[in-house]
């Protein structure tokens, strides 16, 4: 079989009929007709029979379409990536995002690219950073873009932005006011901790530990979780400013700790397969509108010496 036999035996066992074949591939039903037959023939063996009017495929047929449809899947990619690889303004683009970045950043950055190439679609997925490789692997995404660089030598990483730890809280903090918080003055609330296999955990972890002395009430596996505790008050939640972005507003505030905690974004895709001009151009949007956000807080002219007030 050849790839035009291929593509009519697929249309045919997909939709069931010749002329719903024909419809889909945009050709005449007796085109349609002539290249299952003469498919038949190269095979050697009847792909499809009349039963009761219907068109039905055969045994043969069924064993076929599970080698043909995974072949005509990785045709699709082939010819979805060349459409990418050729235009500037017109494509798909499959990205996988960490959790933290799906209700705010990532969506920004779609909704802003968008606007100005409106003929480009968007498959997004919010993947866990352990799920990294395999999404990568399987061809689900293109790339991935998550908070640590990748040391596999089949994954190639590209830096996208920093990002900073901090603490996202309702009212009643002392020193809410000021642009960054002190790990001293966390002691004094209840702290929502982070399970290991949060992105972010390793990075907090120190942190929880300096500010609660490693006893904590509540531990969560999810940064929404989290969010969501520290706005019913159940207490103070370490997250990363991307996923505060989504949750900060009247009744919930954020600002970076003091020390400062800082981490990396970075952007995935496999070694073997290099970025589109299209993802290229939207990633480079993404690179800058992370790098031109605005802070949490305006400084404070008086903020260290309120700062120096609060740890006393």
């Amino acid at each position: 079989m050849n790839l035009r036999h291929i593509e009519v035996f697929h249309a045919v066992y997909s939709v069931g009929s010749i002329s719903g074949a024909s419809r889909l591939l945009n050709v005449s039903q007796p085109s349609v007709s002539k290249i299952v037959k003469h498919a038949e023939s190269r095979l050697g063996f009847p792909l499809f029979t009349l039963v009761r009017g219907r068109l039905t495929p055969t045994e043969e047929a069924h064993i076929l379409f599970r080698e043909v449809d995974d072949l005509h899947s990785r045709i699709d990619t082939f010819q979805r990536a060349a459409r990418n690889l050729r235009s500037t303004s017109e494509g798909n683009i499959r990205v996988g995002v960490l959790p933290s970045l799906a209700l705010a950043t990532a969506p920004h950055a779609i909704a802003a690219f968008r606007r100005k190439l409106p003929l480009v679609t968007f498959e997004v997925s919010a993947i866990h950073h352990d799920e990294f490789r395999e999404a990568l692997m399987s061809r689900d995404c293109d790339f991935v873009i998550g908070h640590q660089a990748s040391n596999d030598p089949e994954i190639a990483s590209a830096r996208l932005g920093t990002g900073r730890v901090g603490a996202l809280f309702g009212s009643g903090l002392p020193c809410g006011d000021l642009p960054a918080i002190p790990l001293e003055v966390l002691r004094q609330h209840e702290i929502i901790g982070l399970a290991p296999s949060v992105a972010i955990a390793d990075l907090v972890s120190p942190i929880l530990s300096r500010a609660t002395g490693g006893a904590r009430g509540i531990q969560v596996k999810s940064v929404y979780i989290a969010a969501a505790l520290a706005r019913s008050g159940a207490g103070v939640a370490i997250v990363d400013e991307f996923t505060a972005e989504a949750f900060i507003g009247a009744d919930l505030s954020f600002r970076p700790v003091v020390p400062a905690a800082t981490f990396e974004l970075s952007v995935q895709h496999l070694a073997s397969h290099p970025l589109s001009r299209l993802a290229r151009s939207f990633l480079d949007l993404m690179r800058g509108m992370i790098q031109n956000r605005p802070e949490a807080v305006a400084p404070h002219v008086s903020c260290l010496n309120a700062m120096a007030s609060c740890q006393h």
